[in-house]
């Protein structure tokens, strides 16, 4: 059960910063493809649900890694509380209007930098 639980939170982990690298990339020159933003708009809620389901994965199968592991030295705990943090962040960013760019850039660097430490805190106690 264990390992089932390692594998969906290292995949949640993998797609949801796949999703956000893969969305930073792209967004900016969609406005410039699509001024109508027809196509951005699609796209970004097909991201979102794609972020959100595998953020949610990754949620889940932590609190259960959590739960059932028997190690006390990992730090499980750690690693689901940067997860939570970067869900407050995402959330923030995602339905807080009227945001500066500067500090939409500074929210992306802070969620894809606590994304990439719960990867590590997650690979290096699996």
């Amino acid at each position: 059960m264990i390992n089932i639980l390692n594998f969906s939170h290292i995949l949640g982990l993998a797609i949801w910063l796949g999703s956000m690298v893969t969305w930073a990339m792209f967004a900016p020159k969609l406005s410039t493809i699509d001024p109508t933003k027809n196509t951005t708009n699609t796209l970004r809620e097909i991201f979102t649900k794609l972020s959100w389901s595998s953020f949610g994965l990754a949620l889940i199968s932590g609190i259960g890694i959590l739960i059932l592991s028997e190690e006390s030295s990992s730090n499980w705990a750690l690693s689901l509380g940067l997860l939570v943090l970067a869900g407050l962040i995402i959330f923030f960013h995602s339905y807080v209007p009227n945001l500066s760019s500067a500090i939409k850039g500074m929210i992306n660097g802070a969620m894809l930098l606590l994304g990439l430490i719960v990867l590590y805190l997650s690979i290096s106690y699996i």
